[in-house]
């Protein structure tokens, strides 16, 4: 451990966390956890709301958020002036897709991994207009990222439809990192708008968003970042930025970007004000660089352990494209379970309720899989208690 880091990652940091003591939690990935000192910030900035809520809204919130935002800005290599807090991605997708002024004759082109809600936010978005959807099924095995760029940007080439593609930077699913900085360049070329479903990425790839140079970029922070839930920020391309206004339409309406986001409507920001110390939580445990080994070396030997218990296989694609903190492998022949994305969820929660062990369970290509995930406080038991529900499942 070194100094900078300040904690000792493992079973230890268990204690920074409210999570019950006797579960099994291999799934940071979908919720996040958030730990103890970040849920006291919040209660303590919700108290002095309370002391006096107009002062605290008509004086003190301003500057605090400001500086939160400041705070991120740097995180993620934004220039304040282009990025906003919002609740989470898929209001960022939302925001984008109720902002362009789509015609009948628009293609938004979107893939077999695409995360359901952001699939869902599209359609609304295209039935509105008359316009239409392409949505590209990714081929596996998948033996390099030039596969998968050149899928995306021959179909725009076959489609000369297409204006937008949206893309996210780590799929929820698959866990695969998408190689966006060659990808945006070659859509570009061909005049095609890029909006970019970052959930998973804060916290687990070193971000700077004004050298990707997408269009629209969306993030969550309470996955990787420790914030508490209904954090997450919207980035928009300088160019774009008189084109965007938030789903509310608030006091601040016809002002710049950045104010009509601060303003919607009398709300509880205090999830944006907890951003600041949670980053520096994310610091206090190395920083990127330390977090990824920790999950890489816990990931590696887990998958490679589960897949000799189940008698299965990883995930087929390339190391350079696997999320550092996250793990995919096919799950064999269950009993009871079919492949279908209902059976993923029921299986899911039968784990969840009947042996308090937290996993996600996933269904595309023809298979059910599994995604394990990495946090702070795991350790190579979590894993081997994985192993011992999932093998009383298979047939």
């Amino acid at each position: 451990m070194s100094e900078e880091a300040g904690f000792k990652l493992g079973s230890q940091m268990r204690s920074e966390f409210y999570l019950e003591e006797k579960g099994i939690f291999v799934n940071h990935g979908s919720f996040g956890a958030v730990p103890k000192q970040i849920i006291q910030e919040k209660q303590r900035l919700v108290a002095q709301m309370d002391l006096n809520p107009d002062r605290w809204f008509r004086n003190d919130l301003k500057g605090l958020y400001d500086s939160n935002l400041e705070a991120l800005a740097k995180f993620v290599g934004a220039d304040p002036e282009n990025i906003v807090f919002i609740p989470n991605a898929t209001t960022g997708v939302n925001t984008v897709m109720k902002n362009i002024m789509l015609e009948r004759e628009d293609i938004i082109l979107l893939n077999s991994h695409t995360y359901d809600s952001c699939s869902k936010a599209i359609d609304c978005a295209v039935r509105r207009c008359g316009a239409d959807i392409i949505s590209l099924d990714l081929i596996l095995p998948i033996r390099s990222e030039d596969q998968l760029i050149d899928q995306m940007v021959e179909t725009c080439k076959r489609n000369a439809g297409i204006r937008l593609v949206i893309v996210d930077h780590i799929s929820s699913p698959s866990a695969i990192v998408f190689p966006l900085e060659k990808l945006i360049r070659e859509l570009h070329k061909l005049g095609v708008l890029v909006l970019v479903d970052g959930a998973h990425a804060p916290g687990q790839l070193d971000l700077n968003l004004e050298k990707l140079g997408a269009d629209f970029y969306t993030g969550n922070l309470h996955k990787w970042c420790f914030t508490p839930r209904g954090c997450g920020f919207l980035w928009v391309n300088k160019k774009h930025r008189a084109s965007i206004q938030p789903l509310v339409t608030s006091h601040n309406y016809q002002k710049d970007f950045k104010e009509q986001f601060f303003t919607q409507g009398t709300r509880d920001d205090t999830d944006y004000l907890c951003t600041d110390l949670a980053l520096n939580f994310h610091r206090k445990c190395g920083g990127i660089s330390t977090l990824k080994n920790h999950a890489e070396s816990l990931l590696d030997w887990a998958q490679q352990m589960l897949c000799h218990a189940l008698n299965t296989t990883v995930l087929p694609v390339p190391p350079s494209l696997q999320a550092p903190y996250m793990r995919v492998l096919q799950l064999p022949k269950l009993k009871h379970y079919d492949i279908k994305h209902e059976e993923a969820e029921r299986l899911m929660q039968e784990v969840i309720m009947n042996h308090n062990c937290v996993t996600c369970v996933v269904c595309f290509s023809g298979h059910l899989w599994l995604r394990i995930s990495a946090s702070v406080y795991n350790t190579r038991e979590d894993y081997l208690a994985l192993k011992d529900v999932l093998l009383n499942l298979v047939e």
